[in-house]
């Protein structure tokens, strides 16, 4: 009789322990969603020019990418730039001038984008955090200048959201969520 007894409080105490009906759960999340502001930091760089890099690349096409690393020195740096953590440091900037013999475009972002990259390219705080498993296709490449030096690269995979940052020191953690990789893929793409 005690042990009935004793499972019936333990039934009792998980009813009462229950989720919240949908309806209720949903609208909290939709209120802190609505609500939550980030809370910004440092910027990355400090700089006066921004050089863009895309390469159209089917990555269908990396088992051929990475056979082909050993036929020359610009197959090596292809595959070491679309999909390898090339460059390590700020100091490796030499490949920068082999970039259309790899089969990137350059272009120069306008200036009067600058403030809209600084709120992508900043330390913040996010409500939401996501990330892929897949390997990245760096196919995007900024290269920031301060004074013709370059001070920091940052490539981009918009498929798989994943980034690789050089020459800043902040905390790029949170870098492209809250819908910044698509903020980022708009602005550098009009």
């Amino acid at each position: 009789m005690k042990t009935n007894f004793n499972l019936l409080i333990v039934f009792l105490i998980l009813i009462a322990c229950g989720k919240k009906p949908e309806s209720q759960a949903s609208s909290k999340i939709e209120k802190e969603e609505k609500s939550f502001i980030p809370v910004y930091g440092q910027k990355y760089f400090s700089y006066d020019q921004i050089d863009f890099y895309h390469i159209d690349f089917d990555e269908n096409n990396i088992l051929e990418l990475d056979k082909n690393k050993d036929n020359s020195k610009i197959d090596k740096l292809r595959n070491d730039i679309i999909i390898r953590e090339f460059p390590e440091n700020i100091k490796e900037i030499g490949f920068l001038k082999s970039m259309d013999k790899i089969g990137y475009i350059k272009k120069e972002i306008q200036k009067n984008k600058f403030s809209e990259i600084d709120k992508i390219f900043i330390e913040k705080t996010v409500n939401e955090s996501s990330s892929y498993a897949c390997i990245p296709v760096y196919r995007d490449i900024l290269v920031f200048k301060n004074k013709g030096k370059v001070i920091g690269i940052a490539k981009i995979c918009f498929g798989c959201h994943q980034h690789r940052i050089i020459g800043t020191k902040i905390n790029d953690e949170n870098f492209g969520q809250n819908g910044d990789y698509e903020k980022l893929k708009i602005l550098l793409n009009q």
